[in-house]
Parts: structure tokens; C-alpha cells; sequence
């Protein structure tokens, strides 16, 4: 595929009915390099997504290009199961940029840092186990896809990723490696040398990982891409990581980036999405043997956010479960180890 099968953006906007139409900042807290606009059509509001290889410095950090895994997504990407739904109107380019536009889900999309209800929350979990219980063929509509790199996914924003050159120290390493020292301070030296060990090395949990059963996974699932419509569909947006993986990296990430809006705690999140996983026919076959899927979320939330876990606690924050960073960063410490040692 290359960018000749990509119509122009003017071309999008003025199937759209948005030729000539002023674009205005939109501000967002996107921290990847792309930029968004509004446009309006009458009493419609639209948002346009541009970005580019050459601005973006996690489609640099995972292998993505020179067609971005999120263009590609938007406009050849395999149709989703209902309730699901990833809300792109066109792809185009303009230039060395590609465009993305969707509607303005302002008011649908969830605030990160504002705790949701446990209805919302079973809401999202019951369409989350849709999307992986459903039956991808994968020598099919799964089959080639520029899917992100589990390697790199996992290690995107570890302490060796952050101090070596590269997008990732450059982008946001200043940022993220105070946390990473807190966390080191916190943690048991035996949890520290174990996360340190898999940021630098993370062949033992992608072997791990290897051995259990895989389906599409979102691969970004921070409640600010999310959003329920008063009909029930759930909106999906920025698919930038999108990937084939076992349902264990999807959970990870998102009980780790969603802490200060998840109602629950970790294990009581797990529990009621494995129920209704079960429930969607997402059974052993599909999933494999829970427990592991319930180990490889621990190591790769603690991989992906250990940093934040140990900003959190160096602050004295109080998560929306209730329980306080410290006490979270002891569970998941906790769990690491156990975790470690049953699939490492």
C-alpha cells in the first residue's frame, strides 16, 4: 500500500460538505505530535486529525510508516462488531500529512481524570469483550495488517527506551523518567531489577505472551478514546497502536492508564471483565488459560506506567478506587512477583 491509494483531503472535506470551511484549534491533552481542528457544517461539529510520520514520535517509536497505522486503519481496517464502533468519516492527504476526519465526540468521549461510574465502567468492559471475543479470521480480515510491534508496544516508554537516543527520549523522556525514579525508590529492589530486566530484555514476557491466544486489541485504551452514545454504541477513536495480542496486554494498559478513573480496583476490573468475556463466548478456547492473561496484564501495566504508579505514590494520591498510590504500587508489586514466577 503506499499513499497514491489515499484520495486527497480536499477530496474528503468536499464529499463531506466541508469545502472551504474554517479549521480552528482543538485543543486536547494528545501527547504524540498530531494536531486537531474543528470544522463545522451547519449545526455538525467535525474533527480533524492531522499527522505524519516525520511529527509523530510514537509512529517513529513503533515502526510505524510510511502509510500510518492509523490512516490504514481508519480507511481499509476490518469492520468492528457492533456495539463498537471506530468513528472515521475519510482519510486523505494533503501533502506529507495524512488527515483524519471524525465527528466531534465532545461530551461522549469520557474525561480521563474524572472516576466513571461501575455502569459506565461494565458498559465499556461488556464492548471491550465483544471486540475480542469476536471470531476474527485470522488467516483473513487479520492477516497482514501493519499491526504495531508487540516489542516495541511493550517497551515504548521503559526506562531503557527513555535514556537511550531515540523519538521516545526525545519526546518525552525530561518527563517520564522522574517517575521511573520514584518507582525504583519505592518498589522492592527484587520488583525494580525485574521491570528494569523486561524494559531492556522483553523476550521472556513476549515468548509468554506467545503462548497465549491472540485477537484484535485496541492497543490504546485510556478512557479518553473512549465514549458510550445514548444509543449504546461505544466509540472508539485514536486506533494508532492497534494490534493482533492476547487480551492480557489490552487489560494491562488499560488498568494502568485509567487509575484515576476506574471506580475498582485492579482485581474487581479483571473479575467482571472476565465474567463477561465468558459471557460473550470469549471461553478457554479464546482466551486461554485466565490466570496467564491475569499475569501478563500485571508485568505489562507495571512496564508500560511503573512511572506513574511511582509518581502517584512519591505525590500521595488518592486513586478513584479509593485505595491510595501507595497501597496500589504494594498490590502491584505484589502481583508482579507472583506473576513472574508463573510465566516467566
Amino acid at each position: 500500500m503506499s499513499a497514491t491509494d489515499f484520495e486527497p483531503l480536499a477530496e474528503v472535506l468536499r464529499r463531506n460538505g466541508l469545502a472551504g470551511k474554517r479549521e480552528h484549534p482543538f485543543p486536547n491533552d494528545g501527547w504524540s505530535g498530531a494536531s486537531l481542528t474543528t470544522l463545522s457544517r451547519g449545526s455538525d461539529r467535525f474533527v480533524m486529525k492531522r499527522d505524519s510520520l516525520a511529527r509523530d514520535w510514537i509512529a517513529q517509536a513503533t515502526a510505524d510508516g510510511p502509510i500510518l497505522r492509523e490512516a490504514w486503519f481508519a480507511a481499509h481496517g476490518p469492520a468492528l462488531p457492533s456495539p463498537i464502533r471506530a468513528p472515521y468519516l475519510g482519510v486523505g492527504i494533503d501533502g506529507d500529512e495524512f488527515g483524519i476526519l471524525m465527528p466531534d465526540l465532545t461530551g461522549v468521549l469520557f474525561d480521563w481524570d474524572t472516576p466513571i461510574s461501575v455502569e459506565a465502567l461494565d458498559q465499556v468492559l461488556a464492548g471491550l469483550a465483544m471486540l475480542h471475543a469476536y471470531p476474527w479470521p485470522i488467516s483473513g480480515e487479520l492477516d497482514g495488517g501493519p499491526w504495531c510491534p508487540l516489542r516495541e508496544r511493550l517497551t515504548l516508554i521503559c526506562r531503557a527506551s527513555l535514556e537511550r537516543p531515540g523519538p521516545a527520549h526525545d519526546a518525552v523522556g525530561d518527563r517520564i523518567l522522574p517517575g521511573w525514579d520514584a518507582f525504583d525508590r519505592r518498589v522492592p529492589a527484587v520488583v525494580r531489577d525485574l521491570i528494569d530486566s523486561l524494559g531492556r530484555d522483553p523476550l521472556p514476557l513476549l515468548d509468554a505472551l506467545g503462548e497465549l491466544p491472540s485477537t484484535l486489541i485496541h492497543g490504546d485504551l485510556k478512557l479518553a478514546n473512549v465514549g458510550i452514545e445514548r444509543d449504546g454504541t461505544i466509540d472508539l477513536v485514536d486506533w494508532q497502536m492497534v494490534t493482533v495480542a492476547p487480551v492480557g496486554v489490552e487489560l494491562g494498559w488499560f488498568l494502568v492508564s485509567n487509575v484515576a478513573s476506574l471506580p475498582l480496583q485492579p482485581g474487581d476490573v479483571l473479575t467482571r471483565y472476565n465474567v463477561e468475556a465468558r459471557r460473550q463466548g470469549h471461553d478457554e478456547a479464546g482466551l486461554g488459560e485466565w490466570q496467564a492473561q491475569v499475569d501478563a496484564a500485571i508485568l505489562v501495566g507495571l512496564l508500560l506506567r511503573g512511572w506513574r504508579k511511582g509518581a502517584d505514590a512519591d505525590a500521595g494520591v488518592m486513586l478513584a478506587s479509593g485505595v491510595s498510590a501507595v497501597d496500589d504500587l504494594a498490590w502491584w508489586s505484589d502481583r508482579a512477583l507472583e506473576a513472574a514466577g508463573r510465566i516467566l
